[in-house]
């Protein structure tokens, strides 16, 4: 499965723009990429770019489908977003991302797995 699929496009560029900035990604800093398989199958990701000006093809702070994903699976992705931007001192998004990982516990703002795919 292609990201398209999943319903994610870069803001600019295509594949090969991706790629270029995917290698660039360094652990415990920005950008950071993951993904999400089931039985081989890409279901998920989780951008962690943490600069929202330094790349045209990833305009955000960061960028996922976890809210389609079980919980199990949408905590963990979460977990690793609320250390990334607490590593790059940016506390208060940190707290945004505790707050969001709350509400989709109570089924706020969570899409059923079966809605999406």
């Amino acid at each position: 499965m292609l990201l398209s699929e999943l319903g994610f496009f870069p803001a600019y560029g295509g594949v090969r723009t991706m790629q270029k900035i995917m290698e660039k990604s360094v652990p415990g800093s920005g950008p950071q990429f993951y993904f999400v398989f089931r039985e081989n199958e890409l279901i998920g990701y989780n951008f962690l770019i943490g600069d929202t000006k330094k790349y045209k093809a990833f305009p955000w702070l960061a960028i996922s489908n976890m809210d389609e994903q079980k919980l199990t699976v949408c905590e963990e992705l979460m977990k690793i977003q609320i250390a990334f931007f607490e590593e790059l001192g940016m506390q208060k998004i940190a707290d945004h991302c505790v707050r969001i990982m709350e509400d989709y516990r109570k089924g706020i703002g969570k899409r059923k797995e079966s809605d999406c795919r």
